[in-house]
């Protein structure tokens, strides 16, 4: 199982003039390095992924189960995800289902593919970012042989992007960080990140030097305003305002009669 250490799309958006002599694969390196940072400090929640899953049911001993018949997907996202489909009595009999959840939340959906052949997207839809419902008439197979690849009569699938889309704001956020950290590789004096130094002090024959420990650089603070103000409205958001009528007393402290 492969470890995901950065977000599978986050734009970078922002015209910056020195991408232009920093060359394209340093370019790219700045820029994957901005959004490395951002998904770190964001908590690692912004960043769709393009996935396909193979939905079937899970196998189950006639006799031994009762109740709704459980189904599962391939593995995505790093772990396997259930989806639900009808009622099922001692032998499983769920027939053809019209809804089918899958692991969440959906961004959009690419193909639907049933034994080989690519649905109409008119034939199904998505319902609350996380159900896909069959609306032709038709029902999602009930089963499907997982030996055979995908394409496969007797198989079917769904790609589709699942994850939460970067917002404008991470995008620009990116796209300053990018280009000030394209600066900061071309000696450019317009560079606006700030300089770890570390000072070193000599008094009467002692050489005492102090290290800048990056405080604040976990919490995602480089001192560009646009930059730490969106990544602090993500980690901190604001909470709603109240409005309390100025007739209203507050609630003091209970009293008791003593007698």
């Amino acid at each position: 199982m492969s470890v995901q250490t950065a977000p599978c799309d986050w734009p970078c958006v922002g015209d910056c003039s020195a991408f232009a002599g920093l060359g394209e694969p340093l370019t790219s390196a700045a820029k994957a390095a901005a959004v490395a940072f951002l998904w770190e400090w964001t908590g690692r929640r912004f960043g769709a992924c393009e996935t396909t899953v193979r939905p079937s049911r899970r196998p189950h001993t006639p006799g031994t189960w009762s109740g709704p018949s459980p189904w599962r997907s391939a593995f995505v996202l790093g772990r396997w995800s259930p989806v639900f489909c009808g009622g099922c009595g001692m032998v499983c009999g769920c027939g053809s289902p019209t809804r089918l959840r899958l692991p969440g939340p959906i961004v959009e959906v690419s193909t639907v593919t049933v034994g080989g052949d690519v649905l109409d997207p008119e034939a199904w839809r998505v319902d609350g970012r996380s159900t896909l419902v069959r609306q032709d008439g038709e029902g999602w197979p009930a089963t499907q042989d997982l030996t055979l690849p995908d394409g496969e009569p007797g198989t079917w699938s769904v790609t589709y992007q699942a994850g939460e889309p970067v917002p404008e704001g991470g995008q620009i956020a990116a796209g300053v960080l990018a280009c000030e950290m394209a600066k900061a590789l071309t000696a450019d004096r317009t560079c606006q990140l700030p300089e770890r130094i570390s000072n070193q002090v000599t008094r009467e024959g002692v050489t005492v030097t102090i290290l800048d420990q990056f405080e604040g650089l976990e919490a995602g603070r480089t001192g560009l305003w646009l930059v730490d103000s969106w990544v602090t409205s993500i980690r901190q958001p604001s909470r709603p305002a109240k409005v309390v009528a100025p007739q209203r007393r507050r609630p003091g402290p209970s009293m008791v009669r003593s007698r």
